[in-house]
């Protein structure tokens, strides 16, 4: 068996890549930026951009399992420019599908954005069938690529799903980006620098570990025949205010904050609706913000080589070590 990860060298991906690597999985990642790969067993990298790739029928020979997570946008520069996003990442990934049509049998799981596609909440928590009116063009475009995943499924027999991924936390996030409000926030309080508080910090967002996301991802992987979209979350809110208290109460100080202006395509609460997923793929989400944030803090010590007593260390990397309390959900 052979997995293709397109977008192996971000947060989600080199989790995804380690977790496969461990099994009986020969691994092909896909990287844009050569560089400081890790090093995994059954990995072989391959340096490709989505947006002028044409050598699909070559990396899709021998691939039972398709992650497609690379996206070369976020949300501020796709707002920026919009066609650009779609250039880069719709059409790239159009000429995959394309190409997909050709192997037999092959599954694609599609990482789409549950914080983006469905805009201004009607209720909450939203479920999949809840209206999707993106307010920003990086949820246009994942929405957009949902579609062609839903068409490839009907008109050619593409055997695709889409995940509706709720905000996603990890201590290997790219702080450059400016995504990840959790790990952003802890690594300034770690560093004793100003946290940067978009408006009056009420914004809720459901935030999901980067190690409940890689198991949901193997998990829609190996279970052929089953549409989308499906949500993954911690089926939970915490406004960006609740974040910093929980990071103080785990520092055990103050955190200092600095307020800036709302931007205008975050929606103003955002909580996603996680039981289709336990219905179709047999997952649920397992780490609550309590414990992923003392992992976080743990995992980002080690790495500023701050002392630290904490005994959670990532799941996904350490499972059979792991000696901290249990996961709950309801933190």
């Amino acid at each position: 068996m052979v997995s293709l990860v397109i977008g192996g060298s971000g947060l989600i991906g080199r989790g995804l890549c380690e977790r496969l690597s461990k099994s009986e999985i020969g691994v092909i990642a896909t990287t844009r930026t050569p560089g400081d790969l890790p090093a995994h067993p059954r990995v072989r990298w391959e340096v490709l951009d989505l947006s002028t790739f044409d050598d699909w029928a070559r990396l899709l020979k021998d691939v039972d399992t398709v992650y497609h997570l690379a996206w070369s946008t976020i949300p501020s520069i796709a707002a920026h420019d919009p066609a650009r996003d779609i250039l880069e990442n719709v059409v790239g990934t159009v000429r995959m599908l394309e190409a997909s049509r050709r192997v037999p049998g092959l599954r694609i799981v599609f990482a789409s954005s549950g914080g983006s596609v469905y805009g201004a909440s009607e209720r909450l928590p939203i479920c999949e069938e809840h209206p999707t009116r993106p307010m920003s063009a990086y949820g246009v475009s994942k929405l957009m690529v949902e579609h062609y995943i839903d068409k490839y499924r009907a008109l050619y027999g593409v055997d695709g799903v889409a995940l509706r991924i709720s905000n996603c936390y990890g201590a290997r996030q790219n702080e450059r980006k400016g995504l990840g409000a959790v790990t952003l926030f802890a690594r300034a309080g770690l560093r004793n620098e100003p946290i940067k508080l978009f408006g009056n910090g009420e914004v809720v967002r459901d935030y999901v570990h980067v190690d409940d996301v890689v198991g949901a991802l193997v998990a829609a992987g190996v279970r052929h025949n089953v549409s989308g979209p499906i949500n993954i979350g911690a089926g939970k809110g915490h406004s960006l205010n609740q974040v910093v208290a929980k990071l103080e109460a785990a520092l055990g100080r103050r955190l200092q904050i600095e307020r800036v202006a709302a931007r205008a395509f975050d929606v103003r609460a955002s909580v996603l609706d996680v039981r289709r997923a336990q219905e179709r793929i047999g997952w649920r989400p397992t780490i609550g913000l309590d414990l992923g944030i003392e992992m976080i803090l743990s995992k980002l010590r080690a790495e500023m080589d701050i002392e630290c007593g904490s005994p959670f260390l990532s799941i996904a990397t350490t499972r059979s070590t792991f000696t901290g309390r249990k996961a709950t959900q309801g933190s």
